[in-house]
This record gives C-alpha cells, sequence and structure tokens, in this order.
C-alpha cells in the first residue's frame, strides 16, 4: 500500500497484521496502541512527561525517537503526490488524507473517497493544528503551543503562549514560519520557542471566524466571520503577510467555517456542523463535499506538501 501524505520519498508500506489492541497508523506506518476510544475530556492523549512547571518540554523528550527520524520529523511513507486528486481512481491503494479534529477528537479525512477515521483524543481547549512542511504536526491552546508525534499518537506541549486573547487558527508556510490568527490581527508564531508577534490588523471588517491556511504558493488565507446583519456565510479573505491586511475575496455561502486545508493544489473547508467543502480561492464560493453528520470540526491542517 503506498500512502501519500503530501511530504517527500519514495518507498512502499505494505499492508500489516497488528496484536489486540494495537492498529496500524498510516501516517507512522507502525502498529501502535489503539486508544481512539479516549474521550478526550481534560488533558488525556497530553503527554507530560519531560514538562516542567513553565511548559518546557525536556531535551530527553524531544530527542526520543518516535517513528521519525533524528529531527522528529515522520519518516518518508512513499508519497504519490499527484495521484491524490478528485478525479483519481477511487479503487487505487493510494491514500490521501489530512488531519481535522473536533473538541474532543483527532481525525484523518479523505476528500476524495469521503472517509473519516478517528486517531487520537487532543488537548482540552485546542483551537486549531496544522502540519510543518516536515510532516510534524502542531496545535494551539490558549495556553499553548503543542506538537503530535505520530509514532506514539501523543501530545506534548512544546512551550506557552501568551499576549493572545483568542487565537482560533494556526497556518505555516512552505519555510515553515508559523501564523496564527486571533480576531482582526495577524501574528507570526516560533514554532519552537511559542514567541510571538503582531504582523498587523485585517481591517476591513474581517475577523477570523476559525482559522487561516497557506498554499504552495505561500499565499494566506483565513476564513473570516459574516458582516452585517443579513449575512450569515463567511467570507474567503486573502492577507498580506507583511502587513496583516485583509482582502476579501468573495462569500464562501457556508457559515462556520472552522477548519481550512490546502492539500494537493486544493482549498479544503470543514465546518462547525460537520461539513466538508472545496473553496475555490478566485471566488471565494465553497461546495459541499460531504457531510459527515454531528462532528464538529474546530480546525484542521494541511498536507505538508500543500
Amino acid at each position: 500500500m503506498v500512502i501519500a501524505l503530501g511530504g517527500c520519498g519514495s518507498d512502499e508500506v505494505e499492508a500489516q497484521s497488528c496484536d489486540p489492541g494495537e492498529r496500524f497508523n498510516p501516517v507512522s506506518g507502525r502498529c501502535v496502541e489503539d486508544m481512539r476510544g479516549g474521550s478526550g475530556e481534560g488533558d488525556a492523549g497530553v503527554d507530560d512527561a519531560g514538562v516542567d512547571d513553565a511548559g518546557n518540554v525536556s531535551d530527553a523528550g524531544e530527542d526520543a525517537d518516535v517513528g521519525g527520524n533524528d529531527t522528529g520529523n515522520l519518516p518518508d511513507v512513499g508519497v504519490v503526490e499527484d495521484a491524490c486528486a478528485l478525479d483519481m481512481n477511487l479503487e487505487s491503494d493510494v491514500v490521501c488524507e489530512f488531519y481535522a479534529h473536533s473538541a474532543s477528537m483527532l481525525y484523518l479525512i479523505d476528500p476524495f473517497r469521503l472517509t473519516i477515521e478517528e486517531v487520537r483524543s487532543v488537548p482540552e481547549g485546542l483551537f486549531d493544528i496544522d502540519t510543518h512542511p516536515d510532516g510534524r504536526l502542531f496545535g494551539i491552546t490558549a495556553e499553548g503551543l503543542y506538537r503530535f508525534d505520530a509514532g506514539s499518537e501523543s501530545w506534548a506541549m512544546m512551550a506557552p503562549l501568551s499576549g493572545l486573547a483568542n487565537p482560533n487558527g494556526l497556518c505555516i508556510d512552505t519555510g515553515g514560519q508559523g501564523y496564527l490568527t486571533s480576531y482582526d490581527e495577524l501574528y507570526t508564531v516560533d514554532l519552537e520557542s511559542g514567541a510571538v508577534a503582531l504582523v498587523g490588523e485585517t481591517g476591513g471588517g474581517f475577523s477570523s471566524s476559525g482559522d487561516c491556511v497557506i498554499d504552495k504558493g505561500n499565499t494566506i488565507w483565513m476564513s473570516s466571520a459574516p458582516r452585517g446583519l443579513f449575512q450569515s456565510d463567511d467570507e474567503l479573505v486573502w492577507l498580506n503577510g507583511d502587513t496583516g491586511q485583509g482582502s476579501l475575496r468573495g462569500r464562501t455561502g457556508h457559515a462556520d467555517i472552522y477548519g481550512l486545508t490546502a492539500a494537493w493544489g486544493i482549498l479544503f473547508g470543514t465546518t462547525g456542523d460537520g461539513k466538508l467543502l472545496r473553496i475555490n480561492s478566485t471566488t471565494g464560493t465553497a461546495d459541499e463535499l460531504h457531510d459527515f453528520g454531528d462532528i464538529v470540526f474546530n480546525g484542521a491542517a494541511s498536507s505538508p506538501a500543500r
């Protein structure tokens, strides 16, 4: 079976059986403990080992070999990125998935086969997630910056966040620079130290509905909450990475777009009422691809190669 998550590499990962109580993780290519039934309440699923009182992770915790290489990156898992497309052969063995999450659960979504899989519970109060180009998955809460280890399927707090009222959007550019959206402001965030710096205000009455995303061309997109008494749908807004200034691309036709994903050259959205959308970045219009029912999506991550 070939795993395609938009990273790099060409090795094939053969399907394998796992021991009782384990499941095969297609992201890491390993059998891991099956903990998908976690409730996500409290800090279940958050690995506090190696975290001091200030919320910092010890060197030993960062250097542990948990399914990645020496830098903590995900292993190469046989990427065939050009096989992932809306007109792909759905009978093929190629898997094209991205992460999304609710208030309690991390998911893998296949936007072409329209399937969803539970992965692991998430830290309490998780606002958003995004994937670094090297494959590492990061997340943010009001208090801190987290990293997810796909090999052990555990979360670790990397650093505290401070000075932000409501950092509800996290996006990472192709060079590994992190950005946060908070109401009508855009910030940069250091993904190692958690240090944040204001880029600027979005202006135009734009305010983050729940996510930002950066595509292959390093364009920053934000889902913006409705403006005006008679508008109920979110808007797609382009943000200037140097100034934070926003520019309207168009109305989406859908409300509560709390997750944005750039994957395989396509812009996807996930909503608070369980919908998966395809968003036209030229007009801002979004088309519904699937309704996953009662899942309240709080955020989503891009594929590493966008």
